[in-house]
């Protein structure tokens, strides 16, 4: 109960130093997507897009969207081929002629273009899923590494010398990160993102994830080597995402995940996150090397037979 009320306030300590501008100037990001095609195709993207949104919001999301037959002269952020065009697309653009074809060109438009992710979902609803699934990973991923940096002087105490204090105190970003991810979320859902309108869900979430910090440490003093240093990125990459999905499902079904539903996404994230942060081997062995060289050869030996 102590450890409860310990994590409780430093959740509103970080919560109060911390700063929305970051989410603000995510959310507020300004973008034009070009619809080129026929009229009715382009209305029909442009609905499907717009799908979702209160008739107060619609407007506005709808300034955001430039319909034409032919490629407009100003240039434009997103340029989307609905098919019945006057003239053929060319350059970077996407493909969208069925409307089955919205749900694989909002994950490929947030894929190529994450700095705009959140002010994507913020506007037109059928971006919401992908943006969140990209910013839940990405910080999952800088948590993940920040407790790897954190966990060396445990195992080689040498390093602690030449890390910065910051590494080794790890809490507050780890922390700061998952308060600044749930923000994001409420931006890109189209919610206040200010930290006193979500304190209510911040607090729960983030105060669950720092069990799973403090397992992290009690792994790195048990297992040996390096071993320890990837237990606890993974550890802290699988509760950033637990945090991520666990403020999501709330905010968009007004129910929290079970115990039981949160243990099994945060094991299948705990196996992604090892595999993830393990560092790919990148030296051949002699063997390998000399197997390689010797197919080479028959390779070569072959071509000049034939």
């Amino acid at each position: 109960m102590r450890r409860l009320a310990r994590n409780i306030q430093e959740i509103l300590q970080i919560s109060k130093e911390l700063s929305t501008d970051e989410v603000r100037e995510l959310a507020d990001k300004r973008f034009r997507i070009a619809l080129v095609g026929s009229a009715l195709r382009t209305h029909d993207v442009a609905e499907q897009l717009l799908e979702g949104l209160p008739l107060s919001e619609r407007e506005k999301s709808r300034a955001f969207l430039v319909c034409s037959t032919t490629v407009p002269s100003e240039p434009a952020d997103i340029l989307i081929d609905c098919g019945g065009a006057d003239e053929p697309l060319l350059g970077e653009h996407y493909t969208w002629l069925l409307p089955e074809h919205g749900s694989t060109v909002a994950k490929r438009i947030v894929n190529d273009l994450p700095g705009l992710a959140v002010a994507l979902a913020r506007r037109f609803p059928i971006f919401r899923e992908p943006a969140i699934e990209y910013l839940t990973r990405e910080a999952s991923r800088v948590n993940g590494q920040i407790a790897m940096l954190s966990a060396i002087p445990g195992v080689i105490p040498v390093a602690s010398v030449f890390l910065p204090p910051a590494a080794v105190a790890d809490i507050v970003l780890l922390t700061k990160n998952q308060i600044l991810l749930l923000l994001k979320i409420a931006a890109a859902l189209g919610l206040s993102y200010h930290t006193r309108d979500r304190l209510k869900e911040i607090v729960p979430v983030v105060a669950g994830a720092m069990g799973w910090r403090s397992l992290a440490r009690e792994f790195v003093g048990i297992v040996p080597g390096g071993v320890g240093v990837l237990v606890k990125g993974a550890i802290a990459y699988a509760g950033t995402y637990v945090v991520g999905k666990s403020a999501y499902w709330f905010w968009t079904t007004g129910e929290h995940l079970s115990r039981k539903q949160r243990e099994r996404l945060y094991r299948q994230m705990l196996e992604e996150a090892t595999r993830m942060l393990t560092p790919p081997a990148t030296e051949s062995t002699p063997s390998t090397e000399q197997e390689d060289t010797s197919a080479r050869g028959t390779r070569v030996h072959t071509d000049e037979m034939n």
